[in-house]
Order: structure tokens, then sequence, then C-alpha cells
């Protein structure tokens, strides 16, 4: 295509032979990177309407999968798009391809944690571990997954925040819509305290809270101690993603029960 064009470019205007193919090289690149990323668009627009044709349950494994989609379509458009200006630039592509064999082994060695983060990527999509819209725990954060791609994860922290996560970070985490959650509130009591009021009143606060619970909140006894006072524990089973505003609201109420009962103020739960 560069030759017939160059020849046309010459025709039609006073530029040599030489100034005409370097145009005719700069025509092609500009048209071919324009006419991919109409490609990449419709490509993108399509993948994206993915989770609409597979509504409900599925629907979320499709919107992980749509979200990897796109990140293998954005590096793909990078590679064909750096493979047609080397060609129209006169390098041999193919020497490259086939020397990229040997360099490979030396390209790896100099990233091995991208490697690691797309392998990881691929088989924590196939494992079915990590989803879009998921409650997860990386670490100290703890997020809701915005999208899934080769070689990172984002993910969008209670404050607002988007931590970018590489894939090869994702070795240990914990997914909390993955099944049913469990809200877990640990209260301090005072020594002073009679521990099996406390453990009524416990019982009374999960009784009196319909809320989105999955079953009857548990009052549990002693689970351990912190300084003088016993620490005891309301816990319930609730869907993922209402677990943090279920542990503040029973904690909230807790707390105005045991000041009814005037007793001293609890200390920091857990």
């Amino acid at each position: 295509m560069t030759g017939p064009l160059s020849e046309l470019i010459t025709r039609l205007t006073a530029l040599e032979a030489s100034s005409a193919l370097v145009t005719a090289r700069l025509l092609v690149i500009t048209l071919t990177v324009a006419l991919l990323l109409i490609a990449y668009r419709l490509v993108v627009s399509g993948i994206r309407r993915l989770p609409a044709l597979r509504p409900g349950a599925e629907v979320v494994r499709v919107r992980t999968l749509a979200s990897l989609l796109t990140s293998v379509a954005r590096w793909t458009l990078g590679f064909v798009i750096v493979v047609v200006a080397l060609r129209e630039l006169g390098v041999d592509v193919g020497a490259i391809v086939v020397s990229a064999g040997v360099l490979g082994i030396g390209i790896g060695l100099g990233a091995q944690s991208l490697i690691r983060d797309v392998i990881t990527g691929v088989f924590l999509l196939f494992e079915d571990l990590i989803h879009v819209g998921d409650v997860v725990q990386i670490g100290s954060y703890t997020g809701t997954v915005e999208s899934t791609g080769l070689r990172v994860a984002t993910v969008r922290l209670d404050d607002g925040a988007l931590r970018v996560v590489p894939n090869g970070q994702l070795t240990e985490f914990a997914n909390y819509s993955l099944g049913d959650a469990r809200a877990i509130v640990d209260v301090p009591v005072a020594r002073e305290v009679p521990l099996d009021r406390a453990l009524a009143v416990l019982s009374e606060v999960g009784a009196g809270w319909a809320g989105t619970a999955l079953d009857q909140p548990e009052a549990q006894g002693i689970i351990g101690w912190n300084g003088g006072e016993a620490m005891l524990r309301l816990t319930t089973r609730v869907p993922p993603e209402r677990r943090q505003a279920v542990e503040r609201e029973l904690r909230r109420r807790i707390k105005d029960a045991f000041d009814r009962q005037h007793w001293p103020p609890i200390g920091a739960a857990g």
C-alpha cells in the first residue's frame, strides 16, 4: 500500500520520490492507527454490553470477564500499532519476532513481576476467586473491586480512594462476597458488669434488630480478655455488601443499651 500511495503523492505534488515515500508511510501509519482505534472502541463497546446479555447469577462473572477482555484488547491494540509502525518505517518485523524467542528469556528475567502479575490474573479469573463488585480485604485495606485486568486489579476503598493492586500481590486476600458474610461485634465489658446480664442485653439487642440478617444474631460468651475487661461477641450472618453497615448499627444499639443500664462506658469495640 505504501508504494502505490507514494507514486500517487509524487504525481499529485511536487515532492521528490524520497519525500513522497516518507509522507506515504506516515499516512499509512496514521490511517492504520485511526482504524485500529475505531475497531478498539467498537470491541470495547461490545464487551461492555456482555453483562446485559447474561442477566442473573452469571452477570458478576461476565462483568469480570468483560473487564479482562477490555484489558486484553488494549494490550493487543498497543502491540499491533507498534508492529505496523515499525514495518512502515522499514524495520524487519519478522526478524524481531524470530529473535523474540531468544530475547524473551533476558526480558523475562527483567520483568518477572510483570509476568507474575499476568499469570496470577489469568488464574484468578479461571479459578473464579474474584469478581468485579466483590468486597475484598487485601492486607489492611477493604473495598469493592471495580475492575480486573491482565496486570492489575482496582479496588475502591471505603474512603473513596481507588487502590491499584498488581495481580501478583493477590496471593492472599479475603473475599467477603463468596457466600454469606459474618458481621462480628466485639464488646469489652468492665469487671463490675454482671456477665450474665451483659450477654442477655447483647441477645436483646440482636433480637430487636430486624435488619438484613440471614439468621438470628448470637451473643457468644467470653472470647478473651483485654486488661481487666472481658470481651464478649455478637455475631450474625448478613449479605456481604451489608457487613460493615450492620456492624456499625449493632455497635450503636449496644452502646445505647449499655447506657440504659448505667454501666461504665464501652471501650473501643472490635
